[in-house]
């Protein structure tokens, strides 16, 4: 034991020099070889992410190896602990990219499960900063490995999680499960994840690959979806983690937080009025329709660089919280593909965790009718969406504003007939256009026709007439018909009856 610090029992002065030692994390050497690579360290990332003064470590004096290694250096790959962000109770955890390469130690398991299960019991949301190769390999090349992951996965996937999860990936990530299970995730520009390593790749196929070409940020913003935002830095991704957690509730049993802007509720845009083209295949950005509906500068998109036809996030409205899909007609005119579907599946996935009102804004001409999206199990997407939209007890309110055509319709959220349908006197719904449903529908007449043009012409007008919202209105399919520039104060009222209802039903179910 070192000599101890002048007035200090020799005890304490111990306690101090494993602590400096836990703080100073793999040594000076490996947190300028962090640097240097554009990272910051894990408690720099924690700093960040924390009010100040709040943190409290959870298991510092972990070591890094096993028994009988030579050397159990103080210190584990993974920080644990606890904090506030924006004032509100949270639990965390940080790679340590600087001892071992961030992976875990039989410690650092013994004491994630304890972690956990305070987590669990006080149901606190929790912020992952990862960076790192996972598992140690020297500790699951053995037929250990078949327990290594069982027992927490297993309560993982036993009982749904309730309490909100938030990743951010600075680094290299590899099997990483978390990305999957988050409610929001985001990854830095020169970050990767994927299940794989390039060298396991190579094992297994003999193909050499760039660990950016497997996984890179460019892969998960366009192709794959699987992270919500991509931003430039360390820094930028901790603060997207704080900016997304002060729209969702921390755990399934909260409300979500409601911010006041001064936007007021009864704020209308009569630039809506003219919005939705006279011709029905010219294109307008759905967007502009956002901004101008929810309270200023709160629309937080999801995923904007993929399956870019169908848009999606979270937004405020009178200050509260609602998740938003959107066709996009700049986009494959809006169609819904296997790409949409994803998106508004895990739109409508948190909506329920969390209890957040959903609004549609329906401009969809219907599903992509192309081979290639057919192959690609479209149908079985469709239809899953169908069932999801209805077994999520969350309200539901659409707004029709031009075209809702076919069984995209239902994947819209546009057939909750226990909801709120407002429409849009420039809305058409039906199972299809009228010029393709004419010549569907009489062909015979169509190719009989001396001037087909001009007889398809007259009587796709007469079609398109039975198309318009009225009838729907007048069966009470839908609830209201709107003047488009009145939209917002009409969602400010329908939602605020329908967080009543919903409260209702929490303390009386």
């Amino acid at each position: 034991m070192t000599a101890p610090a002048a007035g200090l029992p020799p005890e304490v002065a111990e306690l101090r020099r494993r602590r400096a030692i836990a703080h100073g994390l793999g040594g000076p050497e490996r947190v300028q070889r962090q640097h240097d690579r554009g990272f910051l360290t894990a408690r720099e990332r924690v700093e960040l992410l924390l009010d100040p003064g709040s943190q409290v470590e959870f298991g510092q004096l972990v070591h890094s190896g096993t028994p009988g290694e030579e050397d159990r250096t103080i210190g584990d790959g993974r920080l644990v602990g606890f904090g506030t962000v924006g004032g509100r109770p949270i639990a965390y955890t940080a790679s340590d990219a600087t001892i071992k390469g961030a992976s875990g130690s039989a410690g650092s398991r013994r004491r994630g499960t304890a972690f956990h299960r305070i987590v669990e019991e006080a149901a606190l949301p929790t912020f992952d900063l990862s960076q790192g190769g996972g598992a140690r390999i020297t500790e699951i090349m053995t037929s250990r490995f078949a327990g290594y992951f069982g027992a927490g996965m297993g309560r993982r996937l036993a009982f749904p999680r309730r309490e909100a999860l938030f990743i951010a990936v600075m680094g290299n990530y590899y099997a990483p499960w978390m990305v999957a299970d988050s409610d929001y995730s985001v990854m830095t520009r020169g970050s990767n994840i994927s299940i794989s390593s390039p060298p396991v790749v190579e094992e297994a196929t003999g193909m050499k690959i760039d660990p950016f070409e497997l996984g890179g940020a460019a892969i998960h913003e366009r192709k794959t979806g699987q992270v919500d935002t991509i931003v430039p830095a360390d820094a930028d991704a901790v603060a997207a983690l704080r900016h997304a957690f002060a729209y969702l509730p921390g755990n399934a049993w909260e409300d979500a937080p409601v911010l006041r802007t001064g936007d007021s509720r009864q704020r209308t845009d009569p630039a809506l009025r003219e919005i939705v083209p006279v011709q029905p295949n010219r294109a307008y950005d759905v967007k502009r329709v956002i901004r101008s509906v929810f309270d200023r500068d709160s629309f937080l998109e999801w995923a904007p660089e993929y399956g870019k036809n169908l848009v999606c996030g979270i937004a405020r409205l009178d200050g509260h919280t609602v998740a938003v899909i959107a066709n996009q007609p700049m986009q494959r005119a809006g169609a819904l593909d296997k790409e949409a579907c994803i998106k508004i599946a895990r739109t409508l996935t948190a909506c329920d965790r969390f209890r957040i009102p959903l609004v549609s804004f329906i401009d969809v001409p219907g599903v992509l009718p192309t081979p290639d999206q057919e192959h690609r199990r479209l149908l079985t997407h469709v239809y899953g969406l169908a069932i999801q939209r209805l077994t999520v007890p969350v309200p539901k309110v659409s707004v029709f504003m031009h075209k809702a055509f076919g069984y995209a319709l239902w994947g819209m959220s546009g057939a909750d007939h226990e909801w709120y349908h407002l429409a849009w006197p420039t809305a058409q719904i039906a199972f299809m256009g009228a010029e393709p449903g004419v010549r569907v529908a009489f062909r015979r007449e169509w190719e009989a026709a001396a001037n087909q043009d001009a007889w398809l012409l007259q009587r796709a007008s007469e079609v398109r007439r039975m198309m318009e919202p009225w009838e729907g209105a007048e069966c009470g399919y839908l609830d209201n018909i709107i003047d488009p520039a009145e939209t917002r104060p009409q969602l400010v009222r329908a939602l605020e009856i329908s967080r009543r209802r919903m409260r209702w039903h929490r303390t009386t179910g």
